[in-house]
């Protein structure tokens, strides 16, 4: 089981992943549960409704693949200190610039998987899962000994915060990793004061609703933080939290190079953005996370943003 797991580690590094851990398919700890519960009851998960759905699956690994036996946990580091990332007035999250991360970490979990049937076990089952099953994958990541969860409620890993999960459950029996115990956030709330909206309400704890991302991404309607003094420039997502954490400086940047983004969305201003039409959108956003939000949605981002900028120039 050692061997096995030492050579799959070695496997998921040279496929470009930062990270690799392994945990088993037992239940979630008790704590992590109630947590979860209560941002459900406290209504802190705005219309996320597929997060109430298959939690028996969710609280207990083994239920999702019963032949599992073991977790293999992998981090995707996609960070990138470029300048022209930060340049103008409208800003896209880090993860958001090149391809789309679910299709990316796939390739290369698919690829992990026949490495697993071709050198391990022919008969083994194995299926993989980015950010799409009803998983704690930050906390299984956590388990993995892969990082701590800060109180912006994000893994942060050895290459920062500025990664993706995936998670290939497998049949095979391999040793497990222990837990991450250290948790340096314990003395810092950098991330809970930088917050423009206010979702984290107190450490550990988000408020969907209030979440700029959840406002540019998951919400269907149009955008309702309201406050003109809000400083937000992002038209997709958010990277506060992540960019004031003081165990973000120094990063290494990404090795994977469908998370470079394309020659063409680096060079549009912001005459282009406020001026998009449906075909550069589909042009520019086609193979990047942003497709799946659809033209009129970015273009109500584009136009709050827009809005906000114009009243502060007024004040």
């Amino acid at each position: 089981m050692t061997h096995f797991a030492s050579v799959i580690k070695q496997k998921a590094l040279s496929l470009g992943f930062c990270d690799c851990g392994i945990t088993d398919c037992s239940a979630i700890a008790i704590e992590f549960i109630q947590a979860f519960e209560q941002r459900i009851a406290n209504q802190q998960i705005a219309d996320l409704n597929f997060l109430t759905k298959n939690k028996e699956k969710r609280y207990a690994p083994q239920l999702l693949v019963p032949e599992a036996k073991s977790i293999i946990v992998v981090l995707a580091n996609y960070y990138q200190n470029i300048p022209y990332l930060d340049n103008g007035n409208y800003k896209i999250a880090l993860y958001a610039w090149g391809n789309d991360y679910h299709q990316v970490i796939k390739n290369k979990l698919k690829i992990l998987q026949q490495f697993i049937l071709e050198n391990i076990d022919k008969n083994s089952i194995n299926r993989y899962f980015v950010d799409t099953a009803p998983t704690m994958d930050k906390y299984l990541a956590y388990r993995a000994g892969l990082g701590w969860i800060g109180k912006n409620t994000l893994l942060h890993g050895k290459e920062g915060s500025f990664c993706c999960i995936g998670l290939l459950f497998t049949s095979v029996i391999l040793e497990t990793d222990q837990p991450y115990h250290n948790n340096p956030c314990l003395h810092c709330d950098i991330c809970i004061k930088a917050c423009p909206t206010k979702a984290l309400l107190k450490p550990y704890c988000l408020d969907a609703k209030q979440c700029w991302a959840y406002q540019t991404i998951e919400n269907k309607e149009r955008i309702n933080i309201t406050d003109k003094t809000n400083k937000q420039q992002y038209i997709y997502g958010c990277d506060i939290c992540q960019k004031v954490c003081p165990h973000n400086r120094d990063l290494p940047q990404t090795t994977i190079k469908e998370f470079f983004p394309n020659k063409e969305l680096t060079l549009i201003n912001d005459g282009q953005i406020e001026h998009m039409t449906n075909e550069t959108f589909n042009t520019l956003f086609a193979h990047t996370p942003i497709k799946r939000i659809g033209y009129e949605k970015m273009k109500d981002n584009i136009s709050t943003i827009t809005r906000w900028r114009n009243l502060k120039s007024n004040i």
